[in-house]
């Protein structure tokens, strides 16, 4: 079997912990779980990483450029003449394709997706290298859509291709509350716990928390005893933004804030809560929906964006409008008197997104480009 020499460029997979981070991370471990069996020869670079996690691979094969963006583009670029096969992680790395297709257009360019980038029509650089991309990755139906309906781009050109479950994601046996995190957090037995775990950034405004905390009010009406959970890094305008809002409700005995979690510390927060809720309107995919199936966890999102792939368009979770206060609260309401079987959840999720399903979906693509 003849070679094939796949380059992999990143913006970051090891140096920030986000959604496309952990794409990129799962893609780097597929490629080379792949090497042996497609025959491939694989080589990694990521402009912004400074160092590489060697579970996933060698740090022989990874370039770090630690933020030299004009070193990353030339060297990329000179690297990609060596190679069968470019693929981009991130539309902004647009440019390095664009020149490798000008000097070498036999070289097969794959451009990855992801959502919010393309939602909007693109220009310049980014719209020649979706023109010019042998074949375009997009991780969920919704954001094929908007590549078809904003960039113009031809249907089967797009391969919806979508997340995974990280592949040393430790998967819980036992789906026990921790008790450490029920005493730090105040919580009592009979208290429901509500979970996000989101970035919070006053420039987007999409990932519908800030509507979750406007429907708390009518659970304590109903007499439902629980606590709100809302974690991830946020912004001073936009954690000052959400501090108002949870005083002008008088939240602030039920909404908690504990900012950035610690990895160790991330699955023991899904195993603690009741339900994930994110009623986001922008998430190209997200994969934070899979971690939280993969710890037993009922969720709850919208029906207007990727979110419909994570739950597979109702199949695996609840999807409401998240510009309905009213969907939202009922929704809530529902699935935190409901019984569900923790180990159910968790299969069922990995039956569409285990690491396995995406070396597989993976393979296909390496093997017809």
């Amino acid at each position: 079997m003849k070679e094939k020499r796949i380059l992999f460029l990143v913006l970051t997979a090891f140096s920030h912990t986000g959604g496309i981070e952990k794409f990129n991370r799962a893609l780097i471990k597929a490629l080379m779980d792949l090497s042996s069996t497609l025959s491939l020869r694989n080589s990694f670079a990521g402009m912004y990483d400074a160092v590489v996690d060697d579970r996933y691979t060698a740090s022989a094969s990874y370039r770090l450029l630690k933020g030299n963006k004009v070193r990353f583009v030339v060297s990329s670029v000179l690297q990609a003449f060596q190679q069968d096969v470019i693929i981009l992680g991130h539309l902004n790395l647009a440019l390095i394709g664009v020149l490798m297709k000008l000097f070498a257009p036999q070289k097969k360019l794959i451009v990855i997706c992801h959502g919010i980038e393309v939602f909007d029509p693109v220009s310049g650089w980014k719209k020649r290298a979706l023109q010019q991309a042998d074949q375009v990755l997009a991780v969920s139906s919704f954001t094929k859509q908007q590549l078809i309906l904003k960039q113009g781009l031809h249907a089967e050109k797009i391969t919806v291709f979508p997340n995974t479950i990280d592949p040393f994601f430790q998967l819980p046996s036992s789906f026990v509350k921790p008790a450490y995190l029920q005493q730090r957090y105040g919580i009592s037995a009979e208290e429901k716990i509500i979970f996000t775990l989101t970035r919070l950034n006053s420039s987007e405004g999409y990932k519908g928390y800030d509507t979750l905390i406007s429907v708390l009010p009518q659970l304590i009406q109903q007499n439902i005893p629980f606590k709100y959970i809302l974690a991830g890094k946020a912004d001073a305008a936009e954690l000052q933004r959400m501090q108002t809002l949870i005083a002008s409700l008088g939240l602030h005995n039920k909404v908690m804030m504990p900012g950035f979690l610690a990895d160790e510390e991330i699955t023991d927060h899904y195993l603690l809560a009741d339900v994930f809720v994110m009623p986001s309107k922008g998430e190209g995919f997200g994969i934070v929906y899979l971690e939280a199936m993969a710890c037993g966890l009922p969720v709850i999102a919208g029906n207007k964006d990727g979110s419909t792939e994570a739950l597979q368009f109702g199949e695996l979770g609840t999807l409401i409008d998240p510009d309905s206060e009213e969907e939202l609260a009922s929704a809530l309401v529902k699935v935190l008197g409901k019984q569900h079987e923790p180990k159910q959840v968790q299969q069922n999720m990995l039956q569409y997104f285990s690491f396995e399903k995406f070396k597989e979906r993976l393979k296909n693509v390496v093997e017809t480009v």
